[in-house]
């Protein structure tokens, strides 16, 4: 049985944990500010390289100190124990365990939507069940749980690209999408707008930092973490740019602006009515394996508090596989409890 996650488990994490329901839902937003198909790519190139600057931060900082836990690492080694202590915690609750909710939230309504008829009782039953299907999977060994997070990621980003592809090819009536800059270009993209704009693409971006809380389970972190969050980070600003140049090309401007279920919008006018039931259940098989990525991910600085603080010693509990079931544990139904 493998003791170690390997680099492409690791970059299945990062992508995963980036790829959400953000990319599916801010054009909207930015739309309101920002109308331009050379602006709009901006925005994302731009959040993408600040993204990858900072997976190249991390990349030195992880091969530096190449243990498990995040940034509760990073800050308790680097500035003290107490910073890293306070983050580990934030990261755990605020940053894992709320999205977790939050996401198997969102997967239960897209779920419901593939099923004729009203089923919104079902939406909190099928989170529940998902939080704990996902918490079985990875509280076992690091085998079985890399192969489910390689499988539903792979899912993710074959999906993504046949909806770009097919989209492309069997929009009825392509929008016109200028690539290239123009005057004006600079005025906006250094205006208020713009800048309100880039945060919601910054949101979209959070997660790149992901593979830092196993690099301590990797065979060699200090020779593979760099490539991984560069490279993971590198696809996702790929998938994003695509994604949002489909949607500027097969909805009108006029029908994205101030929605959310842009998703759904572009889907419409590629494929017709009939793809809001497909779309719902494109998104909800993508959002199976960013549940995964961070049940693999936010625990791991739980166990690392564990092994560092006496009086929370059960949270370094693991299992004859060394995995860190306990926190595991904690993590999901800290979940369970929000979404509830």
């Amino acid at each position: 049985m493998s003791t170690h996650y390997t680099p492409k488990t690791a970059a299945a994490v990062i992508i995963a944990n980036m790829v959400g329901v953000g990319v599916f839902t801010s054009l909207g937003f930015q739309l309101v500010t920002v109308q331009d198909g050379f602006p709009i790519l901006m925005l994302w190139i731009l959040g993408g390289l600040a993204a990858l600057c900072g997976a190249a931060s991390y990349s030195e900082l992880g091969a530096a100190l190449p243990r498990s836990g995040g940034e509760y690492n990073f800050l308790g080694r680097i500035y003290h124990p107490a910073a890293g202590f306070i983050s580990g915690w934030v990261s755990a609750t605020i940053g894992f365990a709320a999205p977790i909710a939050a996401i198997a939230i969102a997967f239960g309504a897209y779920t419901t939507e593939v099923i004729p008829g009203d089923h919104q009782a079902w939406i909190k039953p099928l989170a529940v069940a998902l939080v704990l299907i996902v918490t079985f999977i990875h509280s076992r060994n690091r085998a079985q749980s890399g192969q489910f997070q390689l499988l539903f990621t792979a899912i993710k980003v074959v999906l993504i690209l046949a909806f770009c592809v097919f989209a492309l090819l069997l929009v009825p009536e392509p929008q016109p999408v200028r690539l290239l800059p123009a005057a004006g270009d600079i005025e906006v993209m250094t205006s208020s707008g713009f800048a309100v704009a880039l945060i919601f693409v910054l949101y979209s971006y959070t997660g790149w930092n992901a593979a830092t809380y196993i690099s301590g389970e990797l065979e060699n972190p200090k020779k593979h973490l760099p490539l991984i969050l560069i490279l993971g980070t590198g696809l996702v600003i790929g998938l994003y740019v695509l994604l949002n140049y489909v949607f500027l090309r097969v909805a009108p401007v006029a029908a994205m602006t101030e929605q959310v279920e842009i998703g759904y919008i572009a889907a419409s006018h590629a494929f017709g009515d009939t793809a809001g039931r497909l779309t719902g259940g494109m998104l909800a098989l993508l959002l199976i394996s960013s549940v995964s990525a961070m049940t693999i991910a936010g625990p791991r600085a739980l166990q690392a508090i564990g092994e560092d603080f006496p009086a929370l010693r059960l949270l370094a509990k693991t299992n004859k596989h060394g995995v860190p079931s306990a926190a595991i544990y904690l993590q999901s139904a800290i979940a369970i409890a929000f979404l509830l």
